[in-house]
């Protein structure tokens, strides 16, 4: 993996007490509760004190959850007016908390059938300006990742709104040194959804893991897997993968769940990326670019990783690609050798 891969002592090193061992899989049993201490229970055995829930950090390959008390009670989802003036360039820099499952059985209902499958993204008026990630500086590198988070935005706060839910506008910060977050310390050549602050990083020598010289759109598709993130957290899927990754009986079991969170993130920027296909004059030579180089950061282990192999991020990267709504990323109810 050319990426840094993070330790996996951060998650728990043993499953929740008194929850049974992980889902077996699509169409397996799952694990019934109705009451809120099922994930009170969990956050209380990761952090010690409360009222808290699990947080992660998730990055483009290899990432940990971190841990942040919440800032209060949490809110259900809530309609947000659809309006440009959300994603002008302002970053929220200051979210407020989203929706958090309250038992398994919403967590798997989350995972299975969340409002936003049956969401579409329309196509756009995105344009995307060429940059030479090898030569340009922090400063410009920085301007140009967040300017096409507002094609991001613009993309995805409708079909995130009309499923139930609210979208903010996360900043991207590029770092040239390891750098600490509230999701601690992120290695270099490395790009990270932060959950702790919703805010993404990306380390300016990330160019360097990507051979050849032909760069289009390969830092794009980066921010549409980070954002993609993004969408997932808040809607639930994120936390509620998480809470699957923490209470898993094995580390295999854990990388699996983990697996489908970041492989449907895969497919979810490459929706994103064809939503954009005319206004930002993709070709096909791009297309097959981006495919690559998601390939190219596949696990050669993948049932040891927690990302999944390059056949496998290929397909679920052409999955999106040939898409324009999320349903087409149903990794959760995929076969096992889909998302191994």
């Amino acid at each position: 993996m050319p990426y840094p891969q993070q330790p996996y002592q951060a998650y728990p090193q043993q499953p929740y007490q008194g929850q049974p061992g992980p889902w077996a899989g699509p169409p397996g049993p799952k694990k019934k509760s109705a009451v809120l201490p099922v994930v009170v229970g969990l956050a209380l055995m990761i952090f010690v004190v409360g009222p808290l829930v699990l947080f992660v950090m998730v990055a483009l390959a290899g990432g940990t959850p971190e841990t942040r008390p919440t800032r209060g009670p949490t809110q259900g989802p809530t309609s947000q007016p659809t309006n440009h003036s959300r994603y002008d360039g302002t970053p929220d820099l200051h979210p407020d908390e989203p929706p958090m499952p309250t038992t398994m059985d919403e967590v798997y209902k989350i995972l299975e059938s969340s409002p936003l499958y049956s969401q579409s993204l329309s196509p756009t008026e995105c344009t995307v300006a060429d940059i030479d990630l090898a030569r340009a500086s922090v400063p410009v590198i920085e301007d140009h990742l967040n300017s096409f988070v507002n094609c991001l935005m613009g993309a995805w706060i409708e079909p995130v709104n009309s499923a139930g839910f609210t979208l903010p506008h996360p900043s991207v910060t590029v770092y040239t040194t390891e750098v600490t977050s509230p999701c601690g310390k992120l290695p270099m050549h490395n790009a990270v959804y932060c959950s702790a602050d919703q805010q993404i990083y990306y380390a300016k020598d990330l160019v360097e893991v990507f051979d050849g010289n032909d760069l289009r759109l390969v830092a794009e598709a980066v921010m549409a897997h980070e954002f993609g993130h993004e969408v997932q957290y808040r809607t639930m899927i994120l936390i509620s993968g998480a809470v699957l990754e923490a209470t898993a009986d094995t580390e295999s079991d854990a990388f699996g769940w983990s697996r489908r969170l970041e492989l449907q993130a895969d497919c979810l920027a490459g929706v994103f990326l064809n939503s954009i296909s005319d206004s930002a004059g993709l070709t096909g030579d791009d297309r097959q670019r981006i495919i690559t180089m998601f390939t190219s950061l596949g696990s050669k282990n993948p049932y040891e990783d927690d990302h999944g192999s390059g056949a496998n991020r290929s397909h679920w990267t052409r999955q999106g690609l040939g898409s324009m709504t999320p349903g087409a990323c149903m990794t959760f109810t995929a076969p096992a050798d889909a998302v191994g």
